[in-house]
C-alpha cells in the first residue's frame, strides 16, 4: 500500500472509530493507539495526554497497545529532555533507528527513557494537537529492534496524530454538548439544538466514509450540511488552481442572478469565501457586512441574513477551496465556529482521499486507453502480416481462422499460409514463441522466409531447414514452431515436415488419424537440425486441419482436454463444409483463450486420378543401375504400361548413373505412374543440394551426355531439394497424354 494510502486508510479508521464512541474521549483514545500502532508496525504504543490541574499541566499516560502498563515506570516522563521535548511541545516527530546509539538517549534520572523501561532500540514519536494548534498530547511507539520505522511509518503515524487530534476535538465537543444537555435539560430548544449538531457531525462522518469521489462529495456534502444543520443553504467552494477560480457547488441552487455573480469566483476577489481560503481561517459575516466585500455589492443575499465561511484546508497546509453555512435569522455562536470548523476538517480529509482516488482513476483510465491504443495498433500489425488473399485452388477449399487471447493485451505470432507451386499446394501453420510485437515482427520474416523458399522448389524439408538456419543466424532468442504440408492435388500425395508443431489431423471414410511424422526441433534452436518427411495418401474426400497450439493448451496445463475436444468436433463434423468445421472448432474450444489460436482447414475433393507407386532403396555402387532396371520392368509390367519400358529404362539409368558418378550417394528410386493421364515419373535420389547441369561432350567423349539424353526423351524434367539432399525426376508420357 502507497504511503498516500496508508495514511488514508489510517484517517478513515480513526474517523469511524470517532463516531463509534461519539464523547467517550478514553475509548477514542485506546482503540486510536491500538489502530497507530497496527499500522506503523510497532511492537507497542502509548498516549499520553495533556490535561490541567491546579498546579498547571499534567501529562498522564492514558492508553497502551502491545505491552502492560506494569511494564512502564510509574512516574511521569520528562519532557524537557532533548528526547522527548520536540514531541511535548509540538515541534516535529521524531524518529530514531537505534536509541541506543543516539545522543538523546540518557541512562540516569534524567536521561530519556528510564533504566526499568520496556526494551526500545526503534523510536517514533508524534505531537498531537487541536485543530486550534494546542499540544493535547503525544503518540508514542517502540520496537526492540532497530531500523523498524520508515517514511510511510512515520507519515501514518502523523495521519494518526491528526485524525486523533479531531477525534478528541469532536469528543470534547460532543462531551461539553452532553454536559449542556444534563445541566439544561427543561431547555427543549438548547437540546434540541445540540442533538442537531451531533446528528450534523455523525450523518456528514458517515456521508464522508462512503463518498469515493471528489463528484460525490460536491453533490451531497451541501445539501447534508443544510438538512441537519438547519440552515436556509450551504455549498462547497472548491478551488481549481490553473484556472485561478472557487468554483461553488450550492444546495438549494443558486437563483439565477446570484448563480452568474457567485457560481465562479476568482481568487483574488473580495468576497468573504476568498478571505477564507487567503487567511486559513473562519469568517463570520451578516448582510449589513456585505457593504465592505467590493464584489458582493449590489446582490440580493436573499433570505440569508448571516454566513459562516470555514476554509477547506489540506494536512500540508494547501488551500483546497472553502464550505459556507447561510442562516435566516441566527448569527454563528462560536461554538457553531467550532462545530462547523470540525465539520470542514473532516470534508478536507475526505477531499484529499477523494482527488488521489480520481487522479489514480485518470492514471488507468489514460493507461488504459494507451494499451489499448498499443494493442490495437500491434494487432493491426500482425493482421497486415498474414495472408490477405488465399490463392484459387482447383481441388481444395480452404478456411482459415485467427482468434487473439482473450488474457493480456500483447499480441502473438500464429500464422498460417498457403502457397500454390508448380507441381501441388503447400499449407504452412506456424506460431513463435511469447506475445509481444517482437513475436508478431517475427512471424512476418519467418512467414517470408517460408513462401521464398517453398516458392524455390524446395520441399517442406529443406524450407525448414533453411528457415531455421536464417533464424539461428538472427541469433534471437525467440523460437517458433511450424508445420509444413505440400499435397499433389491431382494424386492426393501429402508430403509432411514439423519442427516441433503438432501433426495435422485428417477426417475421410475411413476415420479420424493424424498424418504421422516424426517431428524435428523448433526452429531456432539447433542450427544443424534436420527436418525428416512422411509421404501419405488422400484416396478420397478429405477434411484437412493444421491448428496452433493456443486451439488446445491452457495454461491450466488442459492440454489433454483441449485435444480431446477438438478430435471429437472434428470427427463429428468431418462431412461439414471447411467454413463450417472451422466455425465449430472455435466454438467448441473448452477454455478462455491464453494463447492465440490460428487454423487451417482444407477440404479436399479427393485424388482425379489412379496414381501407382512404387520404391525401391539403392546401393551406393554400379549394382544400383542394373537393380534399378529390373525394377523398373517389373512395375511396368504390372501397370500395363509397357510402352514406355525402352524410353524409362534409358532415362533412369542416366539418372542412376549420373547420381552415382557425381554425387557418389544415389539412395533411391520412386516410380509413380498416373493411370487415367497415363504418365510416368521417375524419381531418382541422392544425397547432394548441387544441381546437375547438362555438358556438351565431343564426338569422342566416352560420357558426358547423360543429361542431354534426358533432355532428348522424356517430356519435362527437373530438380527438387529435399532437406540434405535433392530429387531429380523426369516424365514420359504414352502417346502424348
Amino acid at each position: 500500500m502507497g504511503t498516500r494510502r496508508r495514511e488514508h486508510q489510517t484517517l478513515l479508521e480513526i474517523t469511524t472509530l470517532s463516531l463509534r464512541h461519539g464523547h467517550d474521549l478514553h475509548a477514542i483514545l485506546d482503540a486510536t493507539t491500538v489502530a497507530a500502532t497496527d499500522v506503523t508496525g510497532a511492537q507497542y504504543g502509548a498516549f499520553f495526554y495533556h490535561d490541567r490541574d491546579e498546579k498547571g499541566d499534567r501529562l498522564d499516560l492514558l492508553t497502551l497497545a502491545g505491552a502492560l502498563a506494569k511494564e512502564f515506570p510509574g512516574a511521569e516522563p520528562v519532557r524537557h529532555t532533548p528526547l522527548f521535548a520536540p514531541t511535548f511541545t509540538g515541534a516535529a516527530p521524531v524518529r530514531i533507528d537505534d536509541l541506543a546509539a543516539d545522543p538523546r538517549y540518557g541512562r540516569g534520572s534524567t536521561g530519556g527513557v528510564p533504566r526499568n523501561h520496556r526494551p526500545v532500540r526503534s523510536y517514533l514519536a508524534v505531537p498531537v494537537t487541536s485543530t486550534g494548534g494546542r499540544v493535547i498530547g503525544a503518540l508514542l511507539f517502540g520496537h526492540a529492534e532497530p531500523g523498524r520505522f520508515d517514511d510511510e511509518a512515520e507519515a501514518a503515524a502523523t495521519s494518526a496524530a491528526l485524525g486523533a487530534g479531531i477525534a478528541i476535538d469532536n469528543a470534547l465537543l460532543l462531551g461539553e454538548q452532553r454536559a449542556a444537555r444534563e445541566l439544561a435539560e427543561d431547555r427543549e430548544a438548547a437540546a434540541a439544538a445540540a442533538a442537531s449538531r451531533t446528528a450534523l457531525l455523525q450523518s456528514i462522518t458517515a456521508l464522508l466514509s462512503t463518498s469515493a469521489t471528489t463528484a460525490d462529495i460536491t453533490s451531497s456534502v451541501p445539501r447534508a450540511v443544510a438538512e441537519a444543520s438547519g440552515c436556509v443553504s450551504a455549498a462547497l467552494y472548491l478551488l481549481d488552481d490553473p484556472r485561478g477560480v472557487l468554483t461553488g457547488h450550492c444546495h438549494p441552487p443558486l437563483p439565477a442572478d446570484l448563480s452568474a455573480a457567485l457560481s465562479s469566483i476568482p481568487v483574488d476577489a473580495d468576497t468573504p469565501v476568498t478571505e477564507s481560503v487567503r487567511t486559513r481561517s473562519a469568517v463570520v459575516f451578516t448582510h449589513d457586512d456585505a457593504a465592505r466585500y467590493a464584489d458582493l455589492r449590489g446582490l440580493d443575499p436573499g433570505a440569508a441574513r448571516s454566513s459562516l465561511a470555514v476554509p477547506l484546508v489540506e494536512r500540508n497546509g494547501r488551500a483546497l477551496g472553502s464550505l459556507i453555512v447561510n442562516w435566516a435569522d441566527t448569527t454563528p455562536r462560536d461554538d457553531e465556529v467550532a462545530l462547523f470548523s470540525s465539520v470542514a476538517a473532516q470534508v478536507s480529509l475526505a477531499l484529499e482521499r477523494a482527488q488521489l482516488l480520481d487522479a489514480e482513476r485518470a492514471a488507468r483510465e489514460n493507461l488504459a486507453g494507451s494499451v489499448a491504443a498499443l494493442t490495437d495498433l500491434a494487432r493491426t500489425l500482425q493482421s497486415g502480416l498474414l495472408p490477405q488473399r488465399l490463392p484459387a485452388l482447383e481441388r481444395v477449399t480452404v478456411a482459415v481462422r485467427y482468434q487473439p487471447a482473450v488474457v493480456g493485451a500483447e499480441v502473438g505470432g500464429d500464422w498460417y499460409d498457403v502457397i500454390a507451386v508448380d507441381d501441388g499446394v503447400v499449407f504452412v501453420i506456424g506460431d513463435v514463441q511469447g506475445h509481444s510485437t517482437t513475436a508478431a515482427g517475427l512471424m512476418g520474416q519467418l512467414r517470408t522466409a517460408v513462401r521464398a523458399y517453398v516458392s524455390e522448389g524446395h520441399g517442406p524439408a529443406a524450407a525448414l531447414e533453411r528457415t531455421n538456419r536464417l533464424l539461428v543466424d538472427q541469433a534471437e532468442e525467440l523460437f517458433a514452431t511450424c508445420c509444413l504440408v505440400r499435397l499433389d492435388q491431382g494424386s492426393g500425395t501429402v508430403t509432411v515436415a514439423t519442427a516441433g508443431h503438432p501433426a495435422p489431423l485428417v477426417a475421410d471414410g475411413a476415420g479420424l488419424r493424424e498424418l504421422e511424422v516424426e517431428p524435428g526441433p523448433p526452429l531456432g534452436v539447433d542450427p544443424a537440425a534436420t527436418y525428416p518427411t512422411a509421404a501419405h495418401r488422400l484416396r478420397e474426400r478429405s477434411r484437412v486441419v493444421l491448428y496452433t497450439d493456443g486451439v488446445v493448451e491452457t495454461r491450466a496445463d488442459q492440454l489433454d482436454a483441449g485435444v480431446d475436444s477438438l478430435r471429437r468436433t472434428v470427427a463429428d463434423n468431418a462431412g461439414s463444409p471447411c467454413e463450417e468445421l472451422a466455425n465449430r472448432i472455435m466454438a467448441s474450444i473448452p477454455h478462455r483463450l491464453d494463447d492465440d489460436a490460428a487454423m487451417l482447414v482444407l477440404e479436399y475433393t479427393g485424388p482425379d486420378t489412379q496414381l501407382e507407386e512404387a520404391a525401391l532403396p539403392l546401393p551406393a555402387d554400379v549394382r544400383a543401375v542394373a537393380q534399378s532396371r529390373a525394377f523398373l520392368r517389373t512395375a511396368l509390367t504390372a501397370w500395363n504400361a509397357g510402352e514406355l519400358l525402352d524410353e524409362a529404362e534409358l532415362v533412369l539409368s542416366e539418372l542412376v548413373t549420373n547420381a552415382l558418378v557425381h554425387t557418389d550417394s544415389a539412395t533411391g528410386v520412386l516410380l509413380r505412374y498416373d493411370r487415367t493421364a497415363r504418365r510416368l515419373t521417375i524419381n531418382v535420389q541422392d544425397r547432394s543440394t548441387r544441381h546437375p547441369r547438362e555438358r556438351h561432350a565431343g564426338a569422342d567423349a566416352l560420357g558426358g551426355r547423360g543429361l542431354g539424353i534426358v533432355e532428348t526423351v522424356a517430356d519435362d524434367w527437373g530438380v527438387s531439394e529435399e532437406g540434405d539432399g535433392k530429387t531429380v525426376w523426369a516424365e514420359l508420357a504414352i502417346d502424348g497424354g
